[in-house]
């Protein structure tokens, strides 16, 4: 009964893991591409280094789709996991994902940081855009060279295997994951939260709207998005205290499929951290909602004449009988 209890919730996992996994990649997928899309065209944002900031959390988090929730959707599916049949994809994989994440929530820090400080000197001092774009890269940098000790230590030696293979590293991945996913995001974007509440409330009501309407619409965007972050992570940090205080329990199989199982839903809900922001800001951001609505209003109004005049010029040929 237990061997049938367990095999029934390792199923439930990895039906769970494909699933979860494809409709967070989805919407995660078509929500950074559109936040990409509208930070990149809209000449107003382009002026701000928090905007910078925030696109550049985009594209990372546009990458951790592709390098991790992708894999784990066709492993989900088939069993089968594409790292088995190349070190290439092994190596750069645990190297390119994790840094990803990291970048991305980096920038997040970042964006507030650059809110802060405009909120603080009530918008006379700010990061200028060559300061955010040499921040950016510096990030950028520094986690791809922090996470290429995977790049190291993770090989597949067999058609089978994608694993680490240092006792020493594998030791210490789960500290890794928790202090850079964890500790560090919710602390530092908890405590910028506060302080970039706590001003705001300090401030005269002239400094908050009308002139700068566009500055209160980007910090609720801000405000909104490390709340995101904060609740998306914490289950995967609960979870991570568990794991490293009972790493040296033996367990049982049925324990193991019940821990394999709370893992994939911590893991997919970390996941939503880096494919929900476009719908946040839409119900944060009453003017992110209209650029939208503008853009595909557009969009449409330049689509639909071609497809009027491709439907006209259509010939139906009948057969001659």
């Amino acid at each position: 009964m237990d061997a049938d209890n367990t095999a029934t919730l390792l199923h439930i996992s990895q039906e769970l893991y494909g699933w979860g996994s494809l409709i967070i990649f989805f919407i995660g997928t078509f929500g950074n591409i559109l936040d990409i899309i509208l930070f990149i065209r809209l000449e107003s944002l382009n002026t701000l280094a928090s905007s910078l900031f925030l696109l550049a959390s985009f594209i990372g988090s546009q990458c951790v789709m592709l390098t991790a929730t992708l894999l784990r959707v066709i492993f989900g599916f088939t069993g089968y996991d594409p790292l088995f049949s190349s070190l290439f994809l092994c190596k750069a994989r645990w190297m390119v994902g994790p840094a990803s994440g990291a970048f991305s929530l980096t920038c997040v820090c970042l964006a507030a940081v650059d809110r802060y400080i405009l909120i603080r000197s009530q918008y006379r001092t700010k990061i200028t855009l060559n300061q955010a774009r040499l921040a950016i890269i510096l990030a950028a940098i520094f986690w791809l060279g922090f996470f290429s000790i995977y790049a190291v230590f993770f090989v597949a030696p067999t058609p089978n295997s994608c694993r680490l293979v240092n006792p020493i590293m594998s030791q210490l991945m789960p500290f890794i994951s928790f202090f850079v996913y964890s500790v560090i995001p919710i602390v530092v974007l908890s405590v910028l939260c506060r302080l970039i509440w706590h001003t705001l409330g300090q401030l005269p009501v002239t400094y908050i709207h009308g002139g700068n309407r566009l500055h209160d619409q980007v910090t609720r965007m801000i405000i909104a998005q490390i709340i995101i972050v904060i609740i998306t992570s914490l289950p995967s940090a609960v979870y991570s205290v568990y794991t490293i205080s009972t790493r040296t329990v033996t367990r049982s199989p049925w324990r193991s499929a019940v821990e394999t199982l709370v893992n994939t839903v911590c893991v997919l809900i970390g996941f939503l951290t880096h494919a929900i922001m476009f719908y946040v800001y839409l119900i944060a951001s009453t003017t992110f909602h209209k650029n939208v609505k503008t853009m595909f209003y557009v969009g449409f109004q330049r689509i639909a004449p071609a497809v009027a005049r491709l439907c006209t010029n259509t010939q139906v040929i009948v057969p001659a009988v």
